[in-house]
């Protein structure tokens, strides 16, 4: 007689297994998630080193973050003290953006004059104008920007003149007038003509007719023509208070060979005789 096995006894912990399966990942659900937090890694790397390159190129190219700007009216003169200790003085009539930059301090002088005492720090000090570019190296230097172009003057330290095509190192007691496609040549400046504004004073030695005009209409709001300029322009030669510019517009046929006629608009019309 064929004898029966002995019926199976119950696994005490069979109720348990599916909970516990479902509890404990498998070995196939470990090694996805192990793949995807190495993709992840991956990404935040790639993530990271694309942050630091970008952040290393806008350190370099050292991009406009934003800007002021400041204008003087004609009857006015203005001074500026940086937060780095530097001191701008500027003249009537003048307008000046100031940068905001992460490695520079950069300035354009869209119109007028400026005088500007630079402290000294490892961060480059640039002013621009008419596409001509004066960095500082450890100075006092002028910068005037007019229809003649850019002149520029050192009154201590040095500075370099760049427009794009050359480059001039000036020293105290040196000047050029530039402009985007040539600089000067380099002359000797007139410390007393270079402060006399900052005092209200128009000095003039040997000025030519055009450079005397342009310093006199950022001194009024109407304009001041100045018909056939044809060289060689008159000369003038003096120290003129500045706020009586009318007066000296009404002086200048005895001043030079010139005519002054007034227009109801207020406009002056300056005309050169031949």
């Amino acid at each position: 007689m064929q004898r029966r096995p002995p019926p199976a006894v119950p696994d005490a912990l069979e109720p348990y297994a599916e909970a516990l399966r479902t509890l404990v990942p498998s070995r196939e659900a470990l090694l996805a998630e192990a793949k995807a937090q190495r993709a992840n890694r991956r990404r935040k790397t790639a993530g990271t080193a694309l942050l630091l390159a970008l952040a290393g190129w806008i350190w370099l190219a050292d991009p406009m973050l934003g800007y002021r700007q400041v204008e003087v009216a004609s009857s006015d003169h203005d001074v500026l003290r940086l937060d780095d200790g530097s001191v701008i003085e500027l003249d009537a009539g003048s307008v000046l953006r100031i940068e905001y930059r992460l490695r520079s301090r950069q300035f354009e002088l869209l119109a007028g004059e400026g005088l500007f005492s630079v402290a000294h720090l490892p961060t480059p000090f640039i002013v621009r104008s008419q596409g001509v570019a004066v960095r500082d190296i450890g100075t006092v230097f002028d910068v005037r920007s007019d229809l003649r172009g850019v002149r520029v003057a050192v009154i201590e330290g040095a500075v370099e003149v760049d427009n794009g095509q050359a480059r001039q190192q000036l020293t105290a007691n040196q000047q050029l007038l530039a402009s985007r496609q040539a600089l000067g040549p380099v002359e000797a400046s007139n410390p007393d003509e270079l402060r006399a504004w900052l005092y209200g004073m128009f000095h003039f030695d040997g000025t030519p007719l055009d450079a005397v005009i342009a310093q006199l209409q950022r001194h009024r709001d109407a304009p001041i023509h100045l018909n056939n300029p044809t060289p060689p322009l008159p000369r003038l030669s003096g120290e003129f208070p500045t706020d009586n510019v009318e007066q000296l517009i009404d002086a200048l046929p005895r001043l030079a060979p010139v005519d002054v006629q007034r227009e109801k608009n207020g406009s002056v019309e300056v005309k050169v005789r031949r």
